[in-house]
């Protein structure tokens, strides 16, 4: 098969990922063998290709969200078949989806509907595990006295979901940090209730809303230059989530209101063997919510074929950090 391979880490003006052709992924006995047909380009694989070389000897290929076509099924991979149109959370301990074939375990994967545009679909297993698994932590929900979440970053992939989810399954009051004109009509669009600048006094901007305190926040991104005033804005016993990590970023300054804080890595479930079938059940509860109009793909940009040029054209726009909703190559 041909896929997008890099051996040694490297930067955007070295960059590394290459087309080449290589062996077909072998697949397990919980597998399902996809032919992809469109993958989700993530910050994380921008940032693993910086930072990671491959075994020495071998090569990597990125790429943890994809759709596509079921060409074989495990003997332990239950309720696909050959021909099933899928979409999936892939494993970074693997091989990933910048290629024509990916084997990923039945228990991340849901079947879409026939209807479903390819690249819509692999814009949101990543979002939405991202969003979900921090977001509803209490028997898949939010924990019962929050009315109010502050979504850092709201701009962004998992952003654009958090927003949706929240508004369609727990119907809080949703305020969404955005800086930009594109951002803000982004959000606006996807259903936040309150949009603020958080370039500007974001304290005073909740407070002109009529805003003392919120109940959860929701850092996706900027929580080290926003943990300077959250203390001001989140409530005594309120929540934290988290998907940045916490190096360098004090967080005793929360200790004074007790808060509860959450960090999510998505692909936890999968390293550990946690819960994994829950994945599947959160991509199927997804397709019931788009089916029912209450969500909607966050793709914003769809790049069309497998190929060197494109690859580096999406890493180049994560890494300028700027980016609105999700960013998806259409094989």
């Amino acid at each position: 098969m041909k896929a997008l391979i890099y051996r040694q880490k490297n930067s955007l003006d070295d960059f590394g990922i290459k087309l080449e052709e290589v062996a077909n992924p072998e697949i397990r006995e919980t597998d399902i063998l996809v032919r992809v047909k469109a993958f989700g380009v993530n910050p994380g694989e921008a940032f693993f290709r910086r930072v990671l070389d491959a075994p020495e000897g071998e090569y990597r290929i990125l790429g943890y969200e994809f759709s596509g076509v079921v060409e074989q099924v495990g003997i332990k991979a239950t309720g696909f078949s050959v021909g099933d149109r899928v979409f999936g959370l892939g494993d970074t301990t693997r091989q990933g989806a910048y290629a024509e074939l990916v084997a990923a375990d039945y228990r991340s994967t849901a079947k879409i509907p026939d209807v479903a545009p390819f690249d819509h679909a692999a814009a949101a297993p990543v979002a939405t595990m991202t969003a979900y698994q921090s977001l509803f932590r209490f028997n898949d929900a939010l924990p019962p006295d929050v009315k109010t979440v502050l979504v850092l970053g709201a701009a962004g992939g998992v952003g654009s979901m958090a927003i949706q989810l929240l508004k369609a399954k727990a119907g809080v009051t949703v305020i969404a940090t955005a800086s930009k004109p594109e951002s803000q009509g982004w959000v606006k669009e996807l259903g936040a209730d309150i949009i603020v600048d958080h370039h500007a006094d974001v304290v005073k901007q909740l407070k002109d809303e009529g805003i003392d305190q919120v109940d959860f926040v929701f850092a996706v991104n900027g929580l080290k230059s926003a943990i300077s005033w959250l203390p001001a804005v989140i409530k005594p016993y309120g929540y934290l989530a988290t998907i940045e990590g916490v190096n360098g970023i004090d967080l005793s300054q929360l200790m004074n209101k007790s808060v509860t804080v959450f960090l999510e890595m998505v692909f936890s479930k999968t390293l550990f063997g946690v819960d994994q079938e829950s994945q599947g059940n959160i991509l199927r509860e997804l397709i019931g919510l788009v089916t029912n109009g209450k969500v909607k793909s966050p793709l914003k940009q769809t790049l069309t074929g497998l190929s060197e040029d494109n690859i580096r054209q999406a890493h180049t726009m994560l890494e300028q950090g700027n980016t609105v909703g999700k960013i998806v190559v259409n094989i």
